[in-house]
């Protein structure tokens, strides 16, 4: 029997979290029984990544209007997503003409979750959802569209899954799949990014930093307040902000500007650096003394805070969504503090700057973690058996 062409419709061609675990799916299927072809709505890194990985890619132009649309920066009112997805007409087109050769179209966000619950005939149609839904009348019909459309919803967390259940998706099409973690390329062997010697600051410097893309809700803002009282005890301390902004989504611009504002009115520009964009993230969490994931919203399964452990770093985390699902209880492999709270954050900081024998065992434990439940193969293989279900 022939391999069943997989079909992943990705909402962006950017590289986030999503993304890369996307590539790790798509780029370790088990090709005897499906063959990977990635769909990109527009075109940038992600083709170029798939591409590395032998995975076939494809972008696929998309309006600048709809590409625009927006559920968690700024929200899109109904006047503008109606005209949004009357101008998305001709990719959904294109999308049904490639589903019609793929056994399964597996669509990786919200924006593809609509486009391929468009797809009509013989595909099986299987939602990754990574995000927890907004309540509004796009997401009751988006709901709606999952019970009648949808094969099979994947949800990267068991926070996420519970939640889609809550607002009404049907319980037996939801299935719990954790993201799988490359702990060979993210491993505490290796070379560190030369953080401190980038900025002009002393070799021996204790290294505070956060990973991911700038936006509002990821919290940035919160550990730059932390760290500011970190300072006054600690005035040794440096701190890096890793990521930019990479979507072009409503609401999903303009933090950056915010942050380095805030810098200033804190005082604290000697001993903070923006990094930018960064392809070496596993050397860069090397570098870290203290790993800090800050969102002030729920996370949905928090991936860099799985790739910091992974590369036997201490890591503070915020206790909220699919995070513990991650660390374990506080305190076993990583310290949680409550969400949006600069002195416990603060506290943690000052806690695993203080205390490295702690720092140590939090790190070994947290590698030991990622290595015995958030493997890639392990992840692939569930998914895998979702394919072949809904395939039968």
């Amino acid at each position: 029997m022939s391999p069943v062409q997989i079909l992943y419709l990705n909402p962006t061609a950017q590289l986030g979290g999503a993304e890369y675990s996307l590539l790790d799916l798509a780029g370790s299927l088990d090709r005897g029984r499906f063959v990977p072809l990635i769909a990109c709505l527009g075109d940038g890194p992600l083709m170029q990544a798939a591409q590395a990985r032998g995975i076939e890619a494809m972008p696929l132009e998309l309006p600048s209007r709809f590409a625009r649309l927006s559920l968690k920066g700024r929200r899109s009112g109904p006047v503008a997503l109606a005209a949004s997805a009357m101008s998305a007409a001709p990719v959904a087109w294109r999308i049904r003409r490639l589903a019609s050769r793929a056994g399964i179209v597996h669509t990786n966000g919200n924006k593809a979750h609509v486009l391929g619950g468009l797809v009509n005939g013989r595909a099986r149609l299987v939602w990754h959802v990574r995000d927890f839904w907004r309540g509004g009348a796009v997401e009751r019909g988006m709901v709606r569209l999952a019970n009648t459309r949808v094969d099979a919803v994947i949800a990267n967390s068991a926070a996420v899954g519970g939640h889609l259940t809550r607002m009404g998706v049907s319980a037996p099409l939801v299935q719990a799949v954790p993201n799988g973690i490359d702990a060979v390329r993210f491993t505490p062997d290796g070379a560190a990014a030369p953080l401190r010697a980038e900025h002009g600051w002393p070799a021996d410097a204790p290294l505070v930093g956060i990973v991911g893309m700038l936006t509002r809700w990821k919290g940035q803002d919160v550990l730059l307040r932390a760290f500011a009282g970190v300072l006054r005890s600690r005035p040794e301390a440096r701190c890096v902000i890793a990521g930019d902004e990479i979507y072009v989504t409503q609401g999903q611009t303009g933090f950056k500007s915010e942050l380095q504002q805030l810098v200033r009115e804190l005082g604290i520009g000697h001993a903070v650096a923006f990094t930018g964009y960064r392809t070496d993230v596993p050397a860069l969490l090397r570098a870290l003394d203290v790993v800090v994931h800050a969102s002030v919203e729920p996370e949905p399964f928090g991936r860099v805070v799985a790739e910091g452990m992974a590369c036997g770093r201490p890591v503070i985390a915020t206790d909220a969504g699919g995070v513990p699902e991650v660390t374990g209880a506080s305190g076993t492999s990583a310290l949680l503090v409550p969400a949006g709270d600069v002195g416990a954050m603060s506290a943690a900081i000052e806690r695993l700057l203080g205390d490295r024998a702690e720092a140590g065992r939090l790190a070994a434990a947290g590698r030991q973690r990622i290595l015995s439940t958030f493997s890639i193969a392990g992840h692939v293989e569930r998914v895998q058996s979702i394919y072949e279900r809904v395939l039968r």
